[in-house]
């Protein structure tokens, strides 16, 4: 009973601690070799299911259901190496195939010793009387082979794992680790045969490997997705929001119209004067440090709001709350700031025009955007004809 108590707690823990392997979840990206990785998990919960079973049927004495359920369980530690070694050689990105073809050699061998054990018992014997197991020479050699396998698999990751000097290398030593722990696993297997220690191996290897690696990966996910949507929703050059973002606050706000939702608020637009010149005269690294320098300004005088770049040298925000009630004179220090760069012959001249929502007529934001666009074009004409 308590040789299969350990294999079933075995399979609650693969299936509780690898549940996100085995349900696919919506934009998460598969690691390299997982496809492999999720059947070898399934042919070790195989090996830990027969294993489990094996318990209950040696107790109660049945000689043909434990011959059965016994060559299930070697078929299952066959698959669950060779799958374990497709594994590594996918995750290692090796072109190489030679690791691919010794494996499938010996998961061809072992199956031999399983199939010739129907008719000559050379791999094990259940008496069918006492229904006693009995291990048999090539039960000994199947399992002599298995280590040889592992200790080629766990070579075969160190020496890659010697190569890498990132992140990737704890990766490579746990998984290396992983064949080496199974090698004493086995080996004790071999002088314990009626001990769970194979089933063992497993389970504190593979939970080490989820811990290790495949947590390991998602991480790494989770950091490039962050860095992704940061790059999506951020202007590089001047850390305004991106017109990406833009466009998804101006779908949430017009939501709000519709609904009925939307408090009062007030778009403003901003362009940059004469952003074409100064590139022509000073080369783009001015016009660059130009557009970022317009925007510090930008946030100077609207503090505490989203800044969203929506054109080259276009710029917008929404005023709401505090801001909406002070937005004139938020607008009027604005261009103060400007006149008087104006005044001082500041090439940091920007044009602003603002528009406040109107319940009775607009229905959505670009109803807004357009008049505090023509009001920043009458500002930026006021610019130029100002001496």
């Amino acid at each position: 009973m308590a040789y299969s108590i350990v294999g079933i707690v075995a399979i609650f823990v693969h299936l509780i601690v690898n549940m996100d392997l085995f349900i696919k979840f919506k934009g998460r990206k598969p690691f390299s070799g997982q496809r492999y990785y999720v059947f070898f998990l399934l042919s070790v919960i195989a090996f830990h299911i027969t294993d489990g079973f094996w318990g209950f049927i040696s107790d109660a004495k049945l000689a043909v259901p434990l011959f059965i359920d016994t060559t299930i369980y070697f078929v299952a530690m066959a698959s669950s190496i060779l799958l374990w070694g497709y594994f590594i050689y996918s995750y290692l990105g090796r072109k190489n195939k030679v690791i691919l073809y010794i494996g499938f050699g010996v998961f061809i061998l072992q199956l031999i010793f399983i199939a010739l054990n129907f008719n000559f018992k050379i791999l094990f014997t259940i008496d069918p009387e006492t229904s006693a197991y009995a291990a048999q020479p090539a039960r000994y050699a199947m399992l002599a082979i298995q280590i040889v396998m592992y200790l080629v698999l766990a070579v075969f990751t160190l020496i890659t794992s010697l190569k890498n000097k990132d992140s990737m290398k704890l990766r490579y030593i746990t998984v290396s680790s992983f064949s080496l722990f199974m090698i004493v696993a086995i080996t004790l297997q071999v002088f314990f045969p009626l001990l769970p220690l194979y089933s063992l191996g497993y389970l504190f290897g593979i939970c080490a490997l989820h811990s290790l690696v495949v947590e390991d990966e998602r991480a790494t996910q989770r950091h490039e997705l962050e860095v992704a949507q940061y790059q999506i929703a951020y202007d590089p050059l001047t850390g305004a929001m991106s017109k990406h973002a833009y466009v998804d606050a101006e779908a949430e706000i017009d939501n709000h119209i519709n609904n009925g939702e939307m408090e009062d608020f007030a778009v403003v637009v901003f362009d940059l004067n004469n952003l074409k010149d100064v590139n022509d005269e000073k080369g783009h690294e001015v016009g660059d440090q130009y557009i970022v320098e317009s925007v510090r300004l930008i946030e100077e005088c609207f503090r505490d709001v989203s800044i969203y770049r929506v054109g080259g040298d276009e710029f917008t925000l929404f005023l709401t709350g505090k801001n909406y009630k002070n937005r004139y004179e938020l607008l009027e220090n604005f261009n103060n700031r400007i006149n008087q760069n104006h005044k001082n012959h500041s090439y940091l001249v920007v044009s602003a025009g603002m528009a406040d929502y109107e319940r009775s007529k607009d229905t959505t934001i670009i109803q807004i955007f357009t008049r505090a666009d023509r009001e920043m074009y009458a500002r930026k004409h006021y610019l130029k004809d100002l001496k």
